[in-house]
């Protein structure tokens, strides 16, 4: 397993003109997190997005610079030997189950 901690520099943010409230830095995040999601699973492993975590103790065992804040973790692994990915599995619906055309 590993992980890829996405962080946000506020410092620069900051020095860039961008106000405390400006939504930019964490639309950046979420795009880096949705690439990051998708490579993965391009190339056969298992990710994961997470939120909860102590951002200051992440800091800390990061050695993080000051005005640097850790805003995402990825998690990246492998499947459980003998367990396919949950997309491959077989069984349960298909998309014609979940699908009602109507016209009119």
């Amino acid at each position: 397993m590993a992980v890829i901690v996405l962080c946000v520099d506020w410092a620069q943010v900051h020095n860039y003109g961008f106000s405390p409230a400006n939504p930019g830095p964490y639309i950046d995040v979420g795009t880096a997190a949705a690439t990051l999601l998708l490579a993965a699973h391009s190339i056969g492993l298992g990710a994961g997005p997470v939120t909860s975590f102590s951002r200051a103790a992440l800091a800390t065992i990061l050695k993080l610079p000051t005005g640097v804040r850790p805003e995402l973790i990825i998690c990246l692994g492998h499947a459980a030997a003998g367990q396919p990915p949950a997309m491959r599995r077989q069984g349960g619906p298909k998309w014609d189950d979940l699908i009602q055309w109507e016209r009119g």
